[in-house]
């Protein structure tokens, strides 16, 4: 296996060799979104990046004024300490970009952070749940909600107050959410979260999740055949992505993986029942999990971003493990 883990499919620009570049969105739930890049450094090379913003105040709109200047500088000194301070707590010194920190001021604040995204190059953006979610739980903020439908780079989330392994990631999953559109979608998806799974010689699980909100269906009696043909579509997804994996195992010259690795096994599955809560919570969770989703399928997303349906962003309220969504 390489010394170095590098994982292009994830990397905006072509080149592979170096680390992945990580932006973490500040606000209130800041500390958990670092917390998460910290964890992410365990297991592989990467290059954090805090991004925060604050509401320029109404008083001083004149940019060349005293007092604009002097409420910046302490503003960004106060945001840098709190950084500064998050970052020592969860982040090795190794894994700090030299501009740790940016501090912009102005709104929207979505697209402030977008600019800085595209500025810093960012491979993925790193949001934490607002603070009135109940443990365990995701909500957005409206900043994070408008970029889970539009940052120029793969986006994850992480649960609040969620308690990571402090051995990094151990288990990569990825799950489908719609069969339908998993059908339209390319084998991406799958082949990365196989590479990593295989470079970091962990499990790797494929789920396929329905619950039954998302059946179209007027009565009882047309319920059963579109959960039976749900199935059947799930587990043919999932031989589809039994090939995958060993196409990826191949690219990497890992002639047999349950052989040549310790730790590496593939486990698949498939979830349907009554709620998002239900399918997930029926599943059994480690906190050395990170899980994988495709972007949703969308007609006005360009090539390159991110996109959460309304089917993800209901599965994201309820995730208990941190999730990366696939930019397209």
């Amino acid at each position: 296996m390489a010394e170095n883990l590098h994982l292009p499919a994830l990397l905006s620009s072509m080149d592979s060799e170096r680390p992945l570049r990580i932006a973490v969105c500040w606000d209130h739930s800041g500390e958990e979104a670092v917390y998460f890049a910290g964890w992410l450094a365990q297991s592989l090379p990467v290059e954090i990046r805090v991004l925060t913003t604050a509401p320029r105040p109404w008083s001083l709109r004149s940019t060349s004024s005293k007092k604009y200047k002097k409420w910046l500088e302490h503003t960004a000194d106060e945001r840098t300490q709190a950084v500064r301070k998050a970052m020592k707590e969860y982040v090795p010194s190794r894994a700090w970009d030299k501009e740790f920190v940016v501090f912009r001021d102005g709104k929207p604040r979505h697209k402030l952070l977008k600019e800085e995204i595209k500025r810093f190059g960012a491979d993925l953006v790193l949001f934490g749940s607002k603070p009135r979610a109940a443990k365990g739980r995701f909500i957005p903020s409206s900043s994070a909600d408008a970029l889970l439908r539009s940052a120029p780079a793969s986006a994850g989330i992480v649960p609040r107050g969620t308690k990571l392994t402090k051995k990094g990631i151990t288990r990569v999953n990825f799950a489908f959410l719609d069969t339908a559109e998993a059908a339209e979608n390319s084998t991406r998806g799958i082949g990365l979260a196989a590479a990593l799974a295989l470079t970091l010689d962990v499990e790797l699980r494929i789920m396929a999740f329905s619950p039954e909100e998302t059946y179209s269906y007027d009565d009882d009696i047309t319920h059963r055949p579109l959960v039976d043909e749900w199935n059947e579509s799930s587990l043919a997804l999932l031989d589809r992505a039994w090939d995958v994996v060993n196409n990826v195992a191949h690219d990497l010259n890992i002639s047999d993986p349950h052989e040549e690795l310790k730790n590496f096994a593939v486990e698949t599955c498939v979830s349907s029942g009554g709620g998002w809560r239900t399918v997930v919570e029926s599943q059994n969770w480690k906190k050395g999990d990170v899980l994988f989703l495709d972007s949703s399928p969308h007609t006005k997303t360009r090539k390159g971003h991110v996109y959460i349906g309304s089917q993800t962003a209901k599965f994201l309220n309820h995730a208990p493990v941190p999730v990366v969504i696939l930019r397209r």
